[in-house]
């Protein structure tokens, strides 16, 4: 009976050490199976929605874990472990619309087809003075993006920014 009760007791501390174990190690496995895109000839991996990786060419996404096993560092302005100087400190703050800057609109150019465009597209190089500015929310609620020179997309209302095709 004696035999019994220590291996119960056993049991219940494994069960007890399993579980500290398992709430240490699971926000360590989740960050790193965190998707992330490596942009090809830098030393840098980036996260979804920055803006060094917005044309998505020469890119490639893998883990946290593949990136920095490879040697990759994560870039400092979409890194959120790095707290930027102009970042607001509470998060009670950075919900009020007056603490968040207004963001620059992006330009397309459009000419008299249905895709909107890059400034350097090949397609615009065919008649130039066809082509005029426009804003992005402008040109993409009726116009489609360029198949060659892939601009920008205009983001949909309460929806994050997808990855993107990945080469």
């Amino acid at each position: 009976m004696r035999v019994f009760r220590a291996a119960a007791n056993d049991r219940s501390q494994l069960a007890l050490l399993l579980a500290v174990v398992g709430a240490l190690w699971w926000p360590i496995v989740a960050a790193q199976s965190e998707l992330v895109i490596h942009k090809e000839a830098t030393n840098l991996y980036h996260r979804a929605g920055c803006e060094v990786i917005q044309d998505m060419k020469g890119v490639v996404a893998m883990t946290r874990a593949q990136a920095e096993s490879r040697g990759y560092k994560p870039h400092p302005d979409c890194d959120p472990a790095v707290s930027k100087p102009g970042a607001p400190a509470s998060p009670a703050s950075a919900s009020s619309p007056a603490a968040q800057p207004k963001p620059k609109p992006q330009i397309v150019y459009v000419d008299d087809g249905k895709y909107f465009h890059r400034k350097d597209c090949r397609r615009l190089a065919a008649n130039p003075k066809a082509a005029r500015a426009e804003s992005l929310d402008v040109a993409g609620k009726s116009l489609w993006p360029c198949p060659d020179c892939r601009p920008p997309v205009r983001p949909r209302s309460g929806t994050s920014p997808p990855l993107g095709r990945v080469r």
